[in-house]
């Protein structure tokens, strides 16, 4: 009876004992678990982090070349619109002087000389617009070009129809009012479409 009694003492302490290992054991693997978790946990931080700080890099260099390339078109743009206004006012100030409905001029210049200056004038700011308006045709936006060639069409027709001078007096300057109207309303139209386009490229840039 001794000896069951001593193998079951002998058995109680070595369960005991491997009772007492085991919460060692577990402890120990729950502490290297939680660090081992910490250290995943911080590398796929630290990953992140790279990749988000590289993206952030990527996106602000994206950003920083659109908006020079934004301010580059913008201002382009606008020293064209200037050139071509400017074209344009000067272009319609020669054209309507051509037969101009109050005529001031000097007596010793005689009507076909007059005639032939004017002429010359307007035509040459015809050809001054032209250039402005074809040459630079792709840096700036269809409805501005519409719009000056619109101007353009309506100077040339006058210039073209106040050489006729072989018809009534009253045909002759109807038409020139009319030729008028229709200048003074193109070229309205032309400084709408500027200032829109203007504004439309100052709000997006």
């Amino acid at each position: 009876m001794e000896d069951s009694g001593a193998v079951a003492a002998t058995l109680g302490q070595i369960i005991a004992a491997l009772g007492g290992y085991a919460v060692v054991l577990a402890a120990l693997f729950a502490v290297v678990g939680k660090i081992w978790v910490s250290r995943v946990v911080e590398r796929e931080r630290s990953l992140l982090q790279r990749q988000l700080d590289e993206t952030n890099r990527r996106l602000q260099s994206e950003l920083d070349r659109d908006l020079h390339v934004g301010k580059a078109q913008f201002d382009l743009e606008l020293t064209n619109y200037k050139a071509i206004w400017s074209c344009l006012v000067d272009l319609r100030t020669a054209t309507l002087g051509i037969r101009p409905v109050m005529d001031f001029h000097d007596p010793s210049e005689s009507k076909e000389e007059r005639q032939k200056r004017r002429l010359s004038k307007a035509r040459e700011a015809l050809i001054s617009v032209q250039e402005q308006v074809e040459k630079n045709k792709p840096f700036y936006a269809p409805e501005v070009y519409d719009k000056a060639r619109d101007v353009i069409k309506a100077c040339h027709k006058e210039a073209v129809y106040s050489d006729y001078t072989e018809r009534p007096h009253h045909e002759y300057w109807d038409e020139a009012m009319k030729n008028q109207e229709s200048i003074l309303a193109a070229i309205e139209d032309a400084c709408v479409a500027i200032r829109n386009r203007v504004w439309e490229a100052r709000v997006a840039s």
